[in-house]
């Protein structure tokens, strides 16, 4: 990932009863036809306790994409709650896929943990509603605008 916010979180991991406040814009890459185009508001509370640094928080963030079904234009307005426990001293440096990968040493790299957050919460297939008829599969025609004279199955 090209983007990087990197927050130094060794005073919370020296043991004190401290808490540390992190409120930042960060970038989403564009995943899956589904792009992010303004920065996401990230708001992270992080503790150290019992040897687990405890991250809560909040990242808002518009989705813009085509509806799988239709083709439309899509927005959505993306919230996620953060409610994450993770051990900083088990290994992340070397596994990009580890459970610990968004940590370079006592440091916290926000726009990946952002990134991450906020593609777990997308859905697999992005829809303009629920009520989505989709497309004709003969003529085409968007069935939510308009009905066809194609002859039915």
């Amino acid at each position: 990932m090209t983007r990087s916010h990197k927050v130094d979180i060794s005073g919370l991991l020296g043991g004190g009863r401290q808490i540390l406040v992190v409120d930042d814009q960060v970038s989403i890459e564009e995943f899956e036809g589904i792009a992010f185009p303004k920065p996401a508001a990230v708001h992270l509370e992080m503790r150290y306790v019992d040897r687990l640094l405890h991250i809560e928080g909040t990242i808002d963030v518009r989705a813009e994409g085509h509806c799988d079904s239709c083709l439309e234009d899509v927005v959505r307005e993306v919230h996620v709650d953060i409610d994450e426990r993770f051990d900083p001293h088990a290994g992340g440096d070397g596994d990009p896929f580890g459970e610990n990968n968004v940590f370079t040493g006592d440091r916290l790299d926000v726009a990946d943990l952002a990134q991450q957050l906020v593609l777990s919460a997308m859905p697999m297939g992005v829809r303009c509603g629920d009520g989505c008829k989709g497309l004709c599969g003969t003529c085409g025609t968007n069935l939510n605008a308009s009905t066809c004279s194609c002859v039915g199955e």
